[in-house]
């Protein structure tokens, strides 16, 4: 490409990164039969900058476009984002990776958290249909699960569609792959919302977790 060399290597570095990424994930989605594609493929354009590409200023963005070139970008945001901008400007966040793509900048914040001397543990203890978690403070944390109905609903569904496999194959290949990642779309959207509200309690305050040996959860649940 003409006047490729007058640019960053750095935008090279962040393109092969991302082209590799998307690469592993292929082969992962290629292996269980998921890949909805011959090859690997972008659905939307974007770019990642990393700290040494951009300068942030709050109300807006500076990027480096070539030696001594810059780009600046006015930022748009609400209050929910002010609350992290003004964090950033007392110093206690720093900026991360930044994504643009053809309508958003995102950009990340980070914190440096001290894991290794909470205020007070609390235990985790997970069952069939909920996730409690104790400390000795005391504070009782109960997290309703619906793990179990997602699995036996699903158990149920699957079992009708394998009855019907001896009439009509090809369509219960189809129904049974569809059923199937709803199932674990449904259980893996289900276990990251009970590990986001463990994790916002602890924070709130300031425990360390503990918690029990996960081996054998998925047999006993199912």
């Amino acid at each position: 490409m003409e006047g490729e060399g007058d640019y960053s290597t750095h935008y090279c570095h962040s393109a092969c990164k991302i082209a590799l990424a998307m690469l592993k994930s292929f082969r992962r989605l290629k292996r269980k039969g998921l890949a909805k594609f011959d090859r690997p493929e972008a659905k939307k354009l974007f770019m990642q900058l990393d700290p040494q590409l951009y300068k942030f200023y709050g109300d807006r963005i500076r990027i480096s476009v070539k030696p001594r070139k810059f780009l600046f970008i006015e930022l748009k945001y609400g209050e929910y984002q002010k609350k992290f901008i003004d964090a950033w400007k007392e110093g206690k966040l720093r900026t991360g990776e930044v994504t643009i793509n053809e309508t958003k900048i995102i950009i990340p914040f980070k914190k440096e958290v001290d894991l290794t001397n909470p205020s007070d543990w609390m235990a985790i203890d997970v069952n069939e249909s909920n996730v409690t978690g104790v400390s000795t403070n005391p504070h009782i944390m109960r997290v309703e699960s619906s793990l179990r109905t997602i699995h036996t609903t699903y158990f149920s569904i699957i079992r009708r569609i394998q009855r019907l496999g001896k009439y009509k194959p090809e369509t219960t290949e189809r129904l049974l792959k569809r059923y199937s990642n709803r199932r674990k779309s449904k259980a893996r959207d289900e276990c990251h919302k009970i590990s986001r509200k463990i994790v916002d309690f602890a924070k709130q305050h300031g425990f360390g977790i503990i918690i029990e040996d996960l081996k054998g959860i998925r047999r006993r649940i199912n």
